[in-house]
């Protein structure tokens, strides 16, 4: 026999499950222990026809095979008969749930993180085909919805709309649905409910708000779901705890909003268990007080300080003084984009100046006038220890999208609307939290070990700059695409540092402990370039900030912080970075999301004008998609499409656009990179037309060891040489691609003109080995090309320029001439031998001599 059970308290998530697993296992008996919550109880009272269940007592565990087990992944929760199932040995255990595990899934276990366990049997039968009854149907469905809020809950997926939707076909009924989700409460329930908001009170532990209400009555009430989630309707905190005693035990109910504490890690302390977001437990012969006591206990131990404006502040910030003069704020706000910018005096807030209010001095001829004359003086300030609640009323109050950070008067950062929103709503690019540096010094070991696993010449160099570090008293950071690949595990050898000072100044320290390294400085860009003599080389920067006069244009260069510096790049996957110096040697710094697309496999930009600043960021973004066969974030994609439509790639050069070009064509998975660069509109975008390119799938294996040029080649094959030769005046090509292109077209033109197999030679002998391996791809010159060398294998030609000399020829053309006629010999079969071509090569020399 195969019994269905579930958790005790069965609610109507538990039930749908139930119901869905029998339709599954057909020849199961549903078993019911322990008592159903009160809404559940109503149901079942209407419904005995439909579904028939049989109480714990009644089974013989000698007579069960199996056990389906739902809506909880641990048997003890099942009431009698799980001590029972234990001990019988042979009994099979099948599990459905979607609650929080941790440990490895075995087989016959079925668990995974969507909004209601009975979306998981959804799947299955669906997946099956199997139909269902209208009731059956709405049974379920009223559990995904109770389980989910009616799929409002945070930790609704698509899978749980998906699984309603199918349901909806089967019959489901809303009305019916409706009734059931919106009882009202009964008149005990209305007295409970008082007695908790009497009772209850908002507390703070580590300035997390929590509200933690308690009653007492001695009759059971049931429905404590219900009064939780009309106590959050009331109550502001994001996290908050009922706690009822009744008949001889306190009942826990915790629910959070997705922003407060995790309830099911603190409903474990009494043995319950849950979500995140909504856990109960129930403690038999407790008391209040005491309950009260551990609860509060617990949650202080897990509290987390809230988000803290120096948490999602920027800064350094971008001021100016009052005696700026107008013009000049104006070109600082539109190359930063700010809305406006903060006045200050030695550090000191002074005023702040809207861009509204600079275009309209402007506008009437006062751009040479000093900013103290149109600033705002009161200023709305925050402190940068106010909480993320504290800086939404600020901003909701006083209608400000920018608040300035202060600390003893000083300005020290600046938080924008988008801060806050990132924070609240999350975003494409999240900044760093408590949490994330947690997260950080979590994962330090993970890093350790990687680099531990690094050549020894690589550890050998960041050892280096670690004791450099100490020495010059500076903060550096191993960072961008080395800092990605050594998280990939994927082999990298371009070492790009950082450096929160002198970049220059650290790298000629450094060279004292790489004195094998030449060390090369370019002051303009703050940067330092130390190459080795195997071939491989690092490169040190100061942390900078680049912005673009326009479009395309090259960046300008300004010191900055590391966050700033890291914002700069094109990517959040290219936007990390490792510290290095030896008290937080290891620990990822990781503002903006990178580990976590890395995970996903997304390639996000940082900012919506990323393609607009630097269009070549395009290519780069296919580049590393293909690469590493990641996908691009929804936004980004759409911006990619929208910067193509904008016609912003015809703001690059031609030298930027062919440099970023073949840096794909050195790729290995470059074919692939070119389709997309096909699909996307890339090309046509930059040359204009859709010209026949060949990124042929049935190269792929084979052009992984081919050289650029044949690669380049191979790739314009298929197009006619007119639009061969516009397409390369689209490009920058070098001298060698620019000949050999050359060089290719002229043999395809000719090749089909060419009659004997001399002919064939002499063009074949003389041309770069890619274009010869390009050409024979062709179908139409592969024959005669292949019988050309083959034929090129009978040449064992012995005869050279010093021999000729020897036998009496005299320097010249005629030496050449003699040598190629040798060749066609040779070539045609009418030589075979040395001695052969001796005599052939003599009876030219005697030929000629007398000609001449």
């Amino acid at each position: 026999m195969d019994i269905i059970l579930a958790h005790r308290q069965i609610d109507f998530d538990a039930l749908a499950s139930m119901v869905a697993a029998q339709k599954l296992y057909p020849n199961s008996v549903l078993v019911l222990d322990g008592k159903p919550n009160v809404y559940v109880q109503d149901f079942l009272a209407l419904s005995k026809d439909q579904l028939r269940f049989s109480k714990a007592q009644e089974v013989d565990i000698n007579d069960v095979s199996k056990v389906i087990l739902v809506d909880t992944h641990e048997l003890k929760r099942a009431g009698m008969l799980a001590e029972k199932i234990t001990q019988t040995p042979g009994i099979e255990v099948e599990i459905y749930d979607h609650h929080p595990y941790s440990g490895p899934l075995k087989p016959g276990m079925f668990i995974d993180h969507v909004g209601s366990c009975a979306t998981l049997l959804v799947e299955k039968l669906a997946g099956f085909g199997m139909p269902l009854s209208s009731f059956e149907a709405t049974l379920i469905a009223i559990g995904i919805y109770d389980d989910t809020g009616s799929l409002l809950f945070d930790s609704t997926t698509v899978r749980d709309v998906r699984a309603v939707a199918y349901l909806l076909e089967q019959g489901a009924n809303l009305s019916v649905i409706a009734e059931y989700l919106r009882k009202p409460l009964t008149e005990e329930q209305k007295e409970l409910l008082q007695q908790l908001l009497d009772h209850g009170q908002t507390e703070f532990f580590e300035g997390v708000p929590v509200y933690l209400a308690y009653a007492e009555t001695e009759e059971y009430v049931g429905g404590l779901a219900l009064l939780a989630h009309r106590v959050g309707e009331l109550e502001g905190a994001d996290t908050w705890f009922l706690l009822v005693k009744m008949d001889q035990r306190v009942y826990i109910v915790g629910r959070s909003r997705g922003r407060g504490l995790a309830v099911n890690r603190l409903v474990e302390v009494f043995g319950g268990a849950g979500h995140e977001r909504a856990a109960s437990a129930t403690i038999k012969d407790a008391e209040l007080e005491a309950i009260l006591k551990k609860l509060r206990f617990a949650i202080k131990s897990r509290a987390t300080r809230p988000h803290l404006v120096r948490d999602m502040m920027s800064y350094p910030v971008k001021t100016v003084s009052p005696e700026t003069r107008l013009g000049d704020v104006e070109k600082i706000l539109l190359r930063y984009g700010h809305t406006g910018v903060p006045v200050t005096e030695d550090k000191t807030l002074v005023g702040i100046i809207s861009r509204r209010d600079v275009e309209k001095a402007v506008r009437h001829g006062l751009q040479h006038a000093p900013v103290k004359g149109f600033m705002t003086r009161n200023v709305v300030t925050v402190d940068s220890d106010a909480t993320l609640d504290e800086v939404q009323r600020v901003m909701v109050q006083n209608d400000i999208g920018r608040l300035p950070v202060v600390e003893d008067g000083d300005l020290v950062g600046i938080v924008s609307r988008s801060d806050v929103l990132r924070i609240v709503h999350g975003g494409a690019v999240p900044f760093e939290t408590q949490l994330v540096r947690e997260r950080s010094i979590a994962m330090r070991q993970d890093i350790l070990e990687l680099i531990g696993g690094l050549p020894s010449e690589e550890q050998g160099i960041l050892e280096a700059v670690r004791d450099t570090a100490q020495e010059e008293e500076c903060s550096v950071y191993l960072v961008g695409g080395f800092v990605r690949d050594l998280l990939l595990s994927f082999p990298t050898q371009d070492l790009d540092f950082v450096v929160e000072g002198n970049g220059g100044q650290f790298a000629q320290a450094l060279m004292k402990r790489l004195p094998e390294g030449k060390l090369t400085q370019h002051v303009k860009f703050g940067t330092a370039h130390i190459s080795f003599p195997n071939g491989s080389h690092l490169d040190v920067a100061s942390t900078r900030v680049e912005y673009y006069s326009f479009p395309g244009a090259l960046p300008q260069v300004e010191e900055s912080c590391l966050r700033d510096d890291l914002f700069r790049r094109d990517f959040t996957i290219n936007s990390m970075a490792i510290c290095l110096n030896s008290e937080h040697f290891g620990e990822l710094v990781d503002y903006y999301g990178g580990k976590r697309d890395l995970q996903q496999g997304k390639i996000r930009f940082l900012h919506n004008l990323s393609f607009i600043e630097d269009p070549t960021r395009m290519l780069r973004a296919v580049r590393f998609a293909r690469r590493y066969n990641f996908k691009l974030a929804k936004e980004t994609l759409e911006a990619l499409f929208t910067a193509i439509e904008t016609g912003v790639l015809l703001k690059l050069s031609v030298e930027r656009f062919t440099e970023e070009l073949f840096v794909i064509f050195q790729e290995d998975n470059y074919i692939s990179m070119g389709q997309t660069l096909i699909r996307s509109g890339l090309f046509q975008g930059w040359f204009g037309e859709d010209y026949s390119w060949n990124f042929s799938e049935d190269d792929v294996q084979e052009s992984v060891g081919w050289p650029l040029d044949q690669r380049w080649l191979s790739c314009i094959s298929r197009i006619n040489s007119e639009d061969i030769e516009k397409l390369c005046g689209r490009l920058s090509l070098n001298k060698t691609l620019r000949d050999e292109t050359q060089i290719f077209l002229h043999l395809r033109a000719v090749l089909p003109k060419t009659q004997s197999i001399s002919e064939l030679d002499q063009l074949i002998s003389k041309a770069p080995q890619g274009v010869i391996a390009v050409l024979a791809q062709d179908e139409h010159f592969r024959p005669r090309i292949m019988d050309c060398l083959e034929s090129e294998k009978r040449i064992r030609m012995t005869l050279d320029g010093k021999k000729l000399l020897q036998m009496g020829v005299k320097e010249g053309p005629i030496i050449g001439e003699i040598l190629e006629q040798v060749r066609r010999a040779w070539l045609e079969g009418k030589i075979h031998s040395t001695e052969e071509e001796r005599e052939v090569a003599q009876q030219l020399i005697e030929s000629m001599c007398r000609r001449r």
